[in-house]
């Protein structure tokens, strides 16, 4: 299964690239070459205990010219002290006068997560296992200036692996808690106006994604996925960026436990961990305040605020879900602005998070 994953990037990759013209190469910028730039990953969890990898990563253009945008393909491997491993492969494409853009990615994890339960239903923390293949394709074709229309496609296997004996998961009382197969297509919308796909000074993002899962797609749970993403970008002064974003999940149907909207992780409201809440909707709005403090060096200063709920009961909680932190980032890849960042978020816990690229 990793090696078919692999290979579908790779045969992505070159069917973009070939398909931005056969005179790509000519003429080419020195500033524009291929570059392939190695980074180490480094964690620690209690549920993974010490965690080493390394990561590539690629910058690139398709075509050779002022217009086309820069595109990027990124991979890690990682194995952990409790023999948890993943690879991870994302990526972002665009072709000849960003005629055509395609993002997503192609991974394998066997790991480690805990569980908390779903919406107010709350139950003690449970730690379990899983393996899954996940490929991720959104496929657009410029519209007009800065608008795509395009089609995707989601796959996730999950085969769940030990669960907390006598825990909610073990009892099999929570859908997908056996396992689930997450298989759907849907249509997607997107403005883009931002100057950078790395390091955005200024502009708009504004997405609209769609899956619909079904049996005749290759699922074993009937539901569906809508997600919106309306990003705004704006440069205060010469060394600050103001960063604002909106985002909406829904979900509904057969949905299996660890497809639902989920709170925390490493791009959304850092400072709880990842699922420690989830349930059909999520909204939350998320700003940031980046500050270039030195050489390659800068500052980030970031806070959310979450509601979380179901078709019946929105918000769950009497007052919204709030996070907030404070990070360090270096630009790695200057010539692209290209930032490692290290933060901590501040939420129902204290979080760490050490990763590449902006949170959004």
């Amino acid at each position: 299964m990793k090696k078919i994953i692999v290979t579908a990037v790779l045969f992505l990759f070159c069917v973009f690239c070939f398909a931005s013209g056969d005179d790509s190469t000519k003429n080419k910028r020195k500033n524009d070459k291929l570059e392939i730039r190695p980074i180490p990953v480094i964690s620690y969890a209690p549920e993974t205990r010490l965690l080493l990898g390394v990561g590539l990563l690629t910058p690139f253009k398709c075509y050779d010219d002022s217009a086309t945008k820069h595109s990027l393909i990124a991979a890690y491997a990682v194995y952990s002290q409790n023999k948890q491993d993943y690879i991870y492969i994302p990526y972002q494409i665009y072709t000849k006068d960003n005629t055509y853009y395609i993002e997503g990615e192609a991974d394998y994890y066997n790991y480690s997560y805990y569980y908390w339960g779903i919406g107010e239903n709350r139950v003690p923390q449970e730690l379990y296992n899983v393996r899954f293949p996940k490929l991720a394709i959104n496929a657009y074709r410029k519209i007009k200036s800065h608008f795509y229309a395009g089609l995707d496609y989601y796959l996730e296997d999950d085969m769940m692996g030990t669960t907390l004996p006598g825990g909610s998961l073990a009892a099999d009382t929570v859908k997908g808690s056996k396992g689930s197969i997450n298989s759907g297509v849907g249509v997607d919308l997107l403005f883009d106006t931002r100057d950078s796909i790395f390091f955005p000074r200024h502009g708009w993002y504004i997405k609209a994604t769609s899956y619909f899962n079904s049996p005749q797609v290759g699922a074993n749970f009937s539901y569906n996925k809508v997600v919106t993403d309306i990003s705004w970008y704006h440069q205060l002064a010469d060394p600050i960026v103001l960063a604002v974003t909106q985002h909406n999940q829904f979900t509904w149907g057969d949905v299996p436990f660890n497809q639902l909207a989920l709170v925390g992780g490493t791009r959304q409201i850092r400072g709880y961990y990842m699922g420690y809440y989830r349930d059909d909707i999520l909204s939350y709005l998320q700003a940031e305040t980046r500050i270039h403090l030195i050489g390659r060096f800068g500052f980030d200063a970031f806070g959310t605020t979450a509601f979380l709920g179901n078709y019946h009961t929105f918000p769950e909680t009497p007052k919204p879900i709030y996070a907030g932190g404070v990070g360090i980032r270096y630009n790695y890849i200057r010539r692209r602005h290209i930032n490692v960042r290290a933060d901590v978020g501040f939420g129902v816990t204290s979080e760490y998070y050490l990763t590449i690229q902006e949170a959004f």
